[in-house]
Order: C-alpha cells, then structure tokens, then sequence
C-alpha cells in the first residue's frame, strides 16, 4: 500500500491545487458578476457629455466659446487649490472635453457662453452684470448665452 501512495502522491497534490485555484477563481468570478450587475447603466462623464452634446449642432466646428456656472469664474480653479469642491472645475474641463475642438474659455466674456448650472443658478445679477441674454435653455441647468442677444 505504501508503494501505492508514493506513486501517486504528487500527481494528487497537483491535482488538488488545480481544483483548489480553479474554485478561487470561480469564486472571484462570481463574486465581479455580482458587483459588475449592481454598477449604475451610466457613469457621470456619460451623463455629462450627454447633456453638453445638445450644444454642438448649434456651436460652429470650432472657435472659443464662453463658460460660466454656479459660482464665479475666477473661484473654479480657487476652489481646486484649496481641494473645498474639485466639481466645479471637473464640470468645465469635462465641458471642454465635450465640445472640443471648440475652445471653452473659462470666462463670460465671449460672444457665446455654456452655463453650466448643477449646484443651482448663479448669484443674483451676475448674468445681468456681464451682459448675457439666454438664447436657448435646453434644462436640466444647461443654457447658451448671447450678448445682448447677439450669438
């Protein structure tokens, strides 16, 4: 019996490691199926860019075009230094992302201006303040702007 044991042992051993690393990768594999099906339809750079393509066939192939939302402009990137809200600026670069080889200024100084209004309307009179007139709402916080009502 001994004889037997000896002849067979390692191809037993090899044998038990294959099922025993076959069942952890089964067990891996079932276990990303299960997270993978719990993950949402959509990322939020897809539902961004979903919302910013309704700008492209209005916007010419190219050219520079303005940006404004929530908060004031020269507060995006103060924002990001200081790491007190990195979405502000995530929204514009994913916005110019979007809509390149446009050129989106961080700046409502332009012909043409995105505002981009996640976090709610900006303060009160700052449309006003730098001259800008809504050419069309397309909801959901995305509006093109026009100066004085010229696009």
């Amino acid at each position: 019996m001994g004889a037997f044991f000896a002849k067979y042992r390692a191809r037993a051993g090899v044998l038990l490691l294959i099922c025993l690393t076959g069942y952890a990768a089964l067990g891996l594999l079932w276990q990303n199926i299960r997270i993978y099906s719990g993950l949402p339809e959509k990322d939020p750079v897809t539902i961004h860019e979903e919302r910013i393509l309704q700008l492209k066939p209005i916007l010419s192939a190219v050219g520079e075009i303005g940006y404004v939302t929530t908060v004031e402009n020269d507060r995006i990137f103060g924002f990001e230094k200081s790491f007190t809200n990195v979405e502000y600026l995530a929204q514009y670069v994913l916005t110019q992302y979007t809509l390149a080889p446009v050129i989106v200024r961080n700046s409502p100084e332009h012909p043409l201006v995105v505002g981009n209004f996640l976090a709610g309307p900006p303060a009160a009179g700052f449309i006003e303040r730098h001259g800008l007139v809504p050419l069309k709402d397309f909801g959901d916080g995305l509006i093109l702007y026009g100066r004085d009502g010229k696009p």
